[in-house]
């Protein structure tokens, strides 16, 4: 996707070509951004480090893994990762 005079989303430099992340939507520029996976770099750090697919939304409290609605359990008012659920079963 191509905008005129706008600024990336995350690093706030004016460029005359932005590109659309897969994930989140924002427009930003060709160094914010992993062109071979169509994903922008905080989306890329944020997501599930399990699936590797979702954003995350939370972190496991048993070893602080990033993870998705999918992979991440909550117990009380923690959450536990599918990894550290097996382990403890």
């Amino acid at each position: 996707m191509s905008k005129h005079n706008q600024s990336c989303e995350i690093c706030e430099s004016a460029q005359v070509r932005l590109s659309k992340c897969q994930m989140c939507g924002a427009l930003v520029c060709d160094d914010c951004m992993s062109i071979e996976e169509s994903v922008c770099l905080v989306c890329t750090e944020a997501r599930c480090q399990i699936c590797g697919q979702n954003l995350s939304s939370r972190a496991c409290n048993i070893c602080g893994r990033l993870v998705c609605e999918d992979h991440g359990t909550r117990v009380g008012e923690a959450t536990v990762c599918d990894i550290c659920k097996v382990k403890t079963e």
